[in-house]
């Protein structure tokens, strides 16, 4: 048990959430709208979204293994290529059990990094922080994209969480720039991240998943913000709860 993280460790944390859940439970209310969807998701591939009042809003299963994608070669000739989930590749651990290097894939295009989508990317980074430690999309890369300080355990929503106050660099590169974390904009005319103020950021300490995005003291509430409450993790979730019969 950490009992006072790092900066180095919450970056660690950010881009560990592939290999430290399997399943979880959660409510959250998504951005421009008032009421909680309660949400359930099952790696790799299933997810069930409820709205307030119970109604499904997003439902599928992946009960079946992962088959793969059909490439076409410089021959000319159509193959179907292996295609991994992030959980069958292996990143490099440090000592405190968090992802100190990402895992070395020769085709990292071919590995689904990517949890059930909702709604926009934003719902992906949120599940996989990685962006809030380094690029998004270049998982070679080790440059780091954020400013992070002032590194603390809180509670949040009664599970111990780890907060930092971030702001990006213009190096930052979030799943998607319509939808970061983080505060600030893409600016396509030179190609680069135009920072925004900092904020607090809070991931949950057991998922690595980022379950706060808010005000720093004193500053006013941006669009960014996030409020996310665990509910239940790694619980045993059958295909029933994803409208498949089990088999």
């Amino acid at each position: 048990m950490i009992e006072s993280p790092s900066v180095e460790q919450f970056r660690r944390l950010a881009q560990s959430s592939p290999w430290r859940w399997t399943t979880v439970e959660f409510e959250f209310v998504p951005p421009r709208e008032t009421s909680a969807v309660h949400a359930w998701i099952r790696r790799p591939g299933s997810l069930r979204v409820e709205t307030a009042d119970g109604a499904i809003d997003e439902l599928y299963c992946a009960a079946d293994p992962f088959t793969g994608t059909t490439t076409v070669y410089s021959d000319g000739i159509s193959r179907q290529t292996e295609t991994k989930w992030a959980s069958d590749v292996t990143p490099v651990f440090d000592v405190d059990g968090l992802v100190s290097a990402l895992p070395s894939v020769t085709d990292s295009w071919l590995v689904d990094w990517d949890d059930p989508f909702y709604q926009n990317y934003r719902w992906i980074a949120m599940l996989n922080p990685i962006e809030l430690t380094r690029s998004a999309h270049d998982h070679e890369s080790t440059t780091t994209v954020t400013e992070l300080s002032d590194a603390q355990i809180v509670d949040h929503h009664g599970r111990p969480a780890w907060q930092v106050i971030a702001r990006t660099t213009d190096e930052y590169d979030a799943r998607c720039e319509c939808c970061p974390l983080l505060n600030g904009h893409f600016d396509y005319e030179t190609d680069r991240w135009i920072p925004g103020p900092p904020v607090t950021v809070r991931l949950d300490a057991q998922t690595g998943i980022c379950v706060y995005v808010g005000p720093v003291p004193e500053t006013p509430t941006y669009e960014c913000d996030l409020d996310l409450k665990i509910i239940a993790v790694d619980a045993r979730m059958d295909d029933s709860l994803f409208g498949r019969a089990n088999r």
